[in-house]
């Protein structure tokens, strides 16, 4: 209808407007994501072109097979019982049916289209990675923060990881094919890199690393496949190796530790436990402790209350012990007057080792938590493996047709009732795993139906040997395996914008 106002082209550019300013809001803001898909919708509306969009989405395969999965979720209200948490689901995967129905039925007419949407997500994230920066290291704002985790301030930092590195993926793609813009885009492609280090997100390390796979093997399979095996067989020996190391246990040989010294330089009695072992020194934390002393001398050094909690809310006296243990030095009055100024305001906010900046104290903090099982509570992977054990326990109840969207919380609460789970009921959540959240709310059929969608994107993606569709598709599923990806509005905008930009080849000039 604008066309016959203001040109030919109105609608046209209507819509890609609206798709750009949908990708400038993935990362950023939950009410520009809402309003710009309003915004399309009313584009197609007043277009109203709806022949020509009916015979489009009926002859895209893709979507059909989305359709599909979003109205798994409409039929599984027959057998779900807890219709407001199903109604609230239905509104929160909305974008699974409304975007990829806008961009089925008025897809993206040619590359330069798909360049801009690609520019938009790309120039709003690398901004806020710089923000988040910033306000994480005091360069603006005064913004307290408890855990490194906080640094993202608009979104969650595990969906925001991912979109980071998708990111990475666009400028790796952007510097094969435009040569001329090489330093700028290696420059962003390195500060991108810095931050997922800098910001511990295993989900977004894991991401970079299926990306790097991806990138080489699009560059040497036809060059040199000798050289692509080499890489392979690098990245496959280091893999394994930080495995081994990950999860092998640390053997305490109990003999040496059998005739510690009792006192401290002043006389004071120390305790030792052989119990908690750091993975860093690979030594028990907790020998040559003497609290009197610690307790004692901490104020002359700090203004904070020993026994009150650093700045992540964690027992304090338990951070300073943690910290001194880390540089292998006893935990008495003589320890304390040789820290530093700077390292006791890193014990104040929190940091409980030498070794705290990069992803290395994020592998040391899983090691930790491997090799120290115990309360759950508070350990992001031993959290973990509780809810993948409760999650299966589900399945195995309930493995044909899943509860249904409205219940699967409520199958959770239960089952860690039963198995009078260690978890406190601010952690009883969900399964972080997408392929088992499927499984656990549509069955196996419905599980099988879901990987058929990706198999099939995975397929027609590499058949037009579209790189990025790949990259997009492979963060997704491994995104999946640690997270509930697509339970936030943020992650299901992301997938579903994605998802339907790389169901249908964008050809390099308008049809």
């Amino acid at each position: 209808m604008l066309n016959r106002f203001f040109g030919i082209n109105t609608h046209r550019n209507l819509h890609l407007f609206g798709l750009c300013t949908l990708a400038i809001g993935t990362p950023l803001n939950k009410i520009v994501m809402s309003l710009s898909m309003m915004f399309l919708v009313l584009n197609l509306l007043l277009e109203a072109d709806f022949s020509t969009y009916f015979e489009r989405l009926k002859k895209n395969k893709l979507y059909l097979l989305i359709l599909g999965f979003y109205l798994l979720h409409v039929a599984s209200i027959v057998w779900s019982e807890n219709m407001d948490y199903t109604l609230y689901d239905l509104r929160v995967k909305l974008p699974l049916l409304v975007i990829p129905t806008i961009l089925a039925a008025k897809p993206l007419e040619n590359r330069s289209q798909l360049h801009f949407v690609l520019a938009s997500i790309s120039i709003s994230t690398i901004l806020l990675t710089v923000l988040n920066y910033g306000f994480y290291n005091q360069w603006f704002g005064h913004r307290e923060y408890e855990d490194i985790r906080e640094m993202s301030i608009l979104t969650s930092h595990i969906r925001f990881a991912i979109i980071v590195a998708f990111v990475i993926g666009i400028c790796l793609y952007y510097l094969q094919k435009f040569k001329q813009y090489r330093i700028p885009l290696i420059l962003i492609t390195a500060w991108l890199l810095y931050y997922t280090l800098y910001s511990q997100v295993l989900s977004g390390l894991i991401s970079v690393f299926v990306i790097t796979c991806v990138f080489i093997t699009h560059l040497f399979w036809k060059k040199n496949k000798i050289i692509l095996l080499s890489i392979f067989s690098i990245l496959a020996l280091s893999t394994t190796l930080g495995l081994i190391w990950l999860f092998s246990p640390v053997n305490i040989d109990l003999d040496a530790y059998s005739n510690l010294e009792t006192t401290t330089i002043e006389g004071n009695y120390y305790s030792h436990n052989l119990e908690v072992v750091s993975p860093l020194t690979e030594e028990p934390i907790l020998i040559y402790v003497c609290r009197k002393e610690i307790e004692r001398d901490w104020g002359k050094y700090s203004s904070m209350d020993i026994e009150g909690k650093d700045k992540k809310g964690q027992p304090l006296k338990s951070t300073v012990i943690r910290y001194l243990s880390s540089k292998k030095m006893r935990k008495d009055a003589a320890s304390l007057s040789q820290l530093t100024k700077k390292e006791i305001q890193l014990i104040e906010n929190g940091v409980t080792s030498i070794v705290y900046d990069g992803i290395l104290p994020r592998f040391y903090g899983l090691k930790y938590q491997l090799l120290n099982k115990g309360n759950p509570n508070g350990h992001s992977l031993l959290q973990r493996i509780e809810y993948w054990t409760t999650g299966i326990q589900i399945i195995q109840k309930q493995p044909i047709l899943g509860v249904g969207i409205g219940d699967i919380q409520d199958a959770f609460n239960q089952q860690y009732l039963e198995n009078n789970s260690a978890l406190t009921e601010d952690n009883r959540r969900r399964t972080h795993n997408y392929f088992l959240t499927v499984w656990i709310t549509f069955g196996i059929i419905g599980l099988v139906y879901f990987l058929w969608i990706h198999v099939e994107f995975i397929k027609q993606n590499i058949a037009r040997k579209e790189i990025l569709g790949v990259v997009f598709i492979l963060i997704i599923l491994v995104s999946f395996l640690i997270e509930d990806t697509i339970e936030s509005q943020t992650g299901v905008t992301f997938y579903a914008l994605f998802f339907a930009l790389f169901s249908l080849p964008t050809p390099e000039k308008k049809i």
